[in-house]
């Protein structure tokens, strides 16, 4: 996991955002919706985006879905959204992704995925989590909802630790913000809903051109 860490760690440093991609509902009943996600995916590629995660989806489909998307875009850091639960963390440990998320902090579902040396980055709401985490060698701590918890919450969780954690910000995030919350404290950020159907508009677009 130290590795994978490390490595996530870098390619966020060249380009500190992650891209969510959720899919719709009935999505593995209407072969089109396929193709549209890879349309999706290829626009945000020609954009610039280096970091895409899939939201997780308990369809068995789901696993060679995510195999096909890596095999198609190799210039693409795939990860996997909202890993919480057992099925979840199962459906993911043979896809050997290089990063997914909880929105969560788990105990159980992160001392397997470290056991199998998938880094599942938990989702830090409080310090007792936080603290936690970092005992089980999380450098990489997601705060969410990011919105609603401020960066005076990241500012704080930094006191608590004299190891260098590298802080992902989701949940809330608005493309016009990345900038002041880069600053304010945040090393990488997670945009999603915020962002009209995964399509950057023009604050991405200017953001995009100094990464």
């Amino acid at each position: 996991m130290e590795v994978k860490q490390n490595n996530l760690i870098r390619s966020l440093k060249i380009q500190p955002l992650i891209v969510v991609i959720r899919l719709e509902y009935n999505f593995f009943n209407v072969s089109k919706k396929r193709d549209d996600l890879v349309l999706r995916i290829n626009q945000l590629s020609n954009y610039g985006i280096k970091n895409i995660e899939i939201g997780w989806d308990s369809n068995p489909e789901w696993v060679n879905l995510i195999l096909e998307i890596k095999k198609n875009f190799k210039t693409i850091n795939i990860g996997a959204a909202s890993i919480s639960s057992k099925q979840s963390l199962d459906s993911i440990l043979s896809l050997d992704l290089n990063y997914s998320m909880s929105p969560i902090f788990n105990k159980e579902i992160h001392l397997k995925a470290i056991k199998h040396n998938q880094l599942v980055i938990p989702g830090i709401s409080n310090i007792e989590n936080f603290k936690e985490a970092i005992k089980l060698g999380y450098k990489i701590v997601k705060i969410y909802p990011a919105s609603e918890l401020g960066i005076k919450f990241t500012n704080e969780l930094k006191s608590f630790t004299k190891k260098d954690i590298f802080f992902i910000g989701a949940g809330g995030i608005k493309s016009k913000n990345l900038n002041k919350l880069l600053i304010s404290g945040y090393n990488a950020l997670v945009i999603g809903r915020e962002l009209r159907n995964q399509i950057p508009d023009k604050d991405l677009e200017i953001w995009l051109k100094d990464y």
